[in-house]
């Protein structure tokens, strides 16, 4: 019998200021009357697990109070009780620690865990006291770096060596403040308990296809514990089609149990498979398995997973960097998502929430930039057919040390054993801009050349084969990573059209950081303060967004498979009141650049090239299908006298996903006019299938005074000419 014990609610807290409650030995007292001295602060309730910035700072996405936070570590206090009974194993789960975690039970040390997106576990079989109190402490840390690297001649001057491997904090250039570093406890905290044989954490299921996709040969290992010699067992599993509860394969397995674990992997075969795929190719097809074990015709133990079927690859060369799903070119039109500095933030309504406006906007792919969110996100991408690159937490500068790639290494195993089950997740990325400031033209070849990405290349390979791997993302012509990040225009100097002539095989970051809804911002009174007659030109700001996005997105749409396979703009949404990258804003409020989404990012589009003049009409199909005897539909207008200029037709089949020149113009036509034109596709039956339009068409504005070197650190946010 399993027996799951919560262990989320009752928690006391303190904040060892001194960092002296290891040497005075706190672990071991626990009782209110214990007299610890003066200098230890007092335990106190703590209402709920969460980032602590969370539950105690007044503001906790900005603001220098907050580094005390991290100044000192956090020791965590439960009193608990379990029910006597004869226990074969009692584990403890922490599904959350950030970031460094040391946990006594009795007075007795389990264990330390470093990493704040993996869940960890303790056995406390010989510790734990049934029908006694029992006394769990937990030490936590999130501890400030102090290297430096300086850099004169950047407009960023400086960037801080982040000793732990969690991504964004101290981010020089605003994206998350200075001083935010979420520290604590969250998610679940529980004690499983079992009186019989165990099946070891979740079963694991990989699998072959067939060369025609139609059919599976399965296996599924699993790792059993706690049996008794000599006994008979019974595996038995079952593998269902998530939608209808039909049992598509089983298979049964009777054994004597020769020893106290046991590991065993049964084979299975699974014709007519439902491919996973992504909404706008597809169904994204879910199964599930159950894995039984049974203790003389007795069920002692049930684990699930969920389970799908489908084939990733990526095509590299030196021309190409293309994904593909199940034997079929996989075009992507991406976004990047960091929805909130604090993970613990995050539910499953506002994940939803923003997945499905990231459907609606017409995404096929998310980057999770950076970090890692909670399990239930990825579960979401899983059913609602939304492909997902993932991330792991290097991201510019970190110690280039041996014993730091050590560590960076074995977290991001721990991030691949956790995902790797997800069919949403179609592609890892080890490294984020790696040496992206490099002072002695040798960070970037020792991270990509010598350690950490040549070791974690190979052990992520060889711990999920069949998923691809892109070692260092800006690293584009590097055979290992082939993609590319824009921002000319943005972060970058230069403008926007200045992407006109360039080529790239696929880009994984390009945008331009835009504030909100000025009614949002005015909630917080130090950003109102801090902009002051700032918030009255948002929109200005708004518009360069809008421009800028529409005009790379196109860009990118135009230049499909010749060589572009796809883009991901960064990012959707804002991850505080106060950084400005994404479409909508922190609350939840489209900006003018989601405008510009809707329009250039669809299925299928229609789509003008131009920079001073009217190069050509263009038609873009993504989907699996083709349409025959199809119209397009083009008008021009002068935008001052409000005349026709041309009003024109040109009739077309659209194959399946292709990119289609439907219209040519002469050299220079339109330059230096100011013209407003407007495109329909439509097909046989005259149904709109995409339709775009531009104000002005020839106007490219100037990237916006003051950006990407006009920052408040102290609130941490663009302040652009303020």
């Amino acid at each position: 019998m399993e027996t799951i014990v919560q262990l989320s609610k009752g928690w006391k807290i303190l904040q060892d200021v001194h960092n002296i409650g290891e040497q005075v030995k706190l672990f071991e007292k626990w009782e209110a009357d214990t007299e610890v001295g003066s200098q230890i602060s007092e335990w106190e309730e703590l209402k709920e697990l969460k980032h602590l910035q969370l539950i105690y700072a007044q503001q906790p996405y900005f603001g220098r109070e907050l580094r005390y936070f991290n100044e000192a570590p956090w020791w965590y206090m439960l009193e608990f009780e379990v029910p006597c009974d004869e226990y074969k194993s009692a584990t403890l789960h922490f599904t959350n620690v950030d970031y460094y975690g040391k946990v006594w039970l009795n007075g007795v040390l389990l264990g330390e865990h470093e990493g704040y997106s993996t869940p960890f576990s303790f056995e406390t079989i010989n510790v734990l006291k049934p029908d006694e109190k029992n006394y769990l402490i937990v030490k936590v840390s999130s501890p400030w770096d102090e290297e430096v690297e300086l850099n004169e001649e950047a407009s960023r001057t400086h960037l801080v060596k982040r000793n732990m491997v969690k991504g964004t904090y101290e981010h020089s250039d605003t994206f998350i403040q200075r001083d935010v570093n979420p520290v604590g406890i969250y998610g679940e905290v529980f004690l499983m308990l079992n009186s019989d044989a165990v099946i070891e954490e979740r079963p694991e299921f990989v699998y072959s296809l067939d060369e025609k996709l139609c059919s599976a040969d399965i296996i599924g290992k699993i790792k059993m514990n706690h049996l008794t010699t000599g006994h008979s067992y019974k595996v038995i599993i079952r593998i269902r089609e998530k939608n209808s509860g039909l049992v598509v394969v089983q298979t049964t397995d009777t054994f004597s149990a020769e020893g106290i674990s046991d590991s065993k992997s049964y084979g299975m075969h699974l014709e007519k498979v439902k491919l996973w795929n992504t909404w706008d190719h597809g169904y994204p097809w879910m199964y599930e398995a159950e894995v039984l074990l049974e203790d003389n015709e007795k069920c002692v133990c049930i684990r699930k997973t969920n389970l799908a079927f489908r084939k990733t690859e990526i095509e590299r060369t030196k021309e190409i960097t293309r994904f593909w799903i199940n034997r079929k070119k996989f075009f992507v039109r991406g976004t990047s998502y960091y929805p909130d500095c604090y993970i613990s933030a995050m539910t499953e309504e506002r994940y939803l929430r923003d997945l499905l406006n990231i459907k609606a906007a017409g995404f096929n792919l998310v980057r999770v930039h950076v970090h890692t969110e909670k399990e239930i996100f990825y579960d979401l991408c899983d059913r609602l057919g939304i492909v997902v690159l993932q991330d792991s937490e290097y991201n510019w500068t970190h110690p280039s040390t041996d014993e730091w790639a050590d560590r960076f290494v074995n977290i991001y195993r721990e991030n691949v054993k956790m995902l790797k089950n997800h069919p949403s997740l179609i592609c890892w990325i080890i490294m984020n801009e790696p040496g992206c400031v490099d002072p002695d033209g040798k960070t970037r070849e020792r991270f990509m050349e010598e350690n950490p990405g040549p070791r974690l290349y190979r052990e992520v390979s060889e711990m999920d084969p069949e998923r691809p791997i892109i070692k260092g993302s800006f690293c584009e012509n590097d055979i290992f990573s082939g993609d590319s990040h824009n921002y000319l225009g943005s972060l970058s100097s230069g403008l926007y059209e200045d992407i006109y002539e360039q080529k790239e095989k696929l880009n994984t970051e390009y945008g331009f950081d835009a504030p909100g809804s000025a009614e949002n911002l005015k909630k917080v009174p130090a950003i109102q303060k801090r902009f002051g007659e700032l918030l009255n030109h948002v929109s200005e700001i708004q518009e360069y967004q809008y421009k800028l996005l529409k005009y790379y997105t196109e860009h990118y749409r135009i230049q499909k498979y010749s060589p572009c396979s796809g883009y991901v703009q960064f990012m959707f949404i804002d991850l505080c009141p106060q950084s400005f990258y994404g479409v909508y804003d922190w609350w939840g409020i489209p900006k003018k650049g989601l405008n510009a989404i809707l329009e250039s990012n669809m299925p299928m589009g229609v789509f003008a090239k131009y920079k001073d003049s009217l190069e050509g009409i263009y038609v873009v199909n993504d989907k699996d299908r083709e349409y025959t005897d199809c119209t397009v539909h083009w008008v021009i207008i002068d935008a001052d006298t409000g005349e026709v200029v041309e009003q024109n037709q040109v009739k077309i089949d659209v194959n399946e996903d292709c990119c289609l020149k439907v219209k040519e113009f002469p050299e220079d036509y339109g330059k230096e006019r100011k013209w407003n034109l407007s495109l329909t596709l439509t097909d046989s039956q005259g149904k709109c299938l995409a339709a775009n339009s531009y104000t002005d068409i020839f106007h490219l504005l100037k990237r916006v005074k003051g950006h990407p070197e006009r920052m408040s650190h102290e609130i941490g946010m663009r302040l652009y000419w303020a």
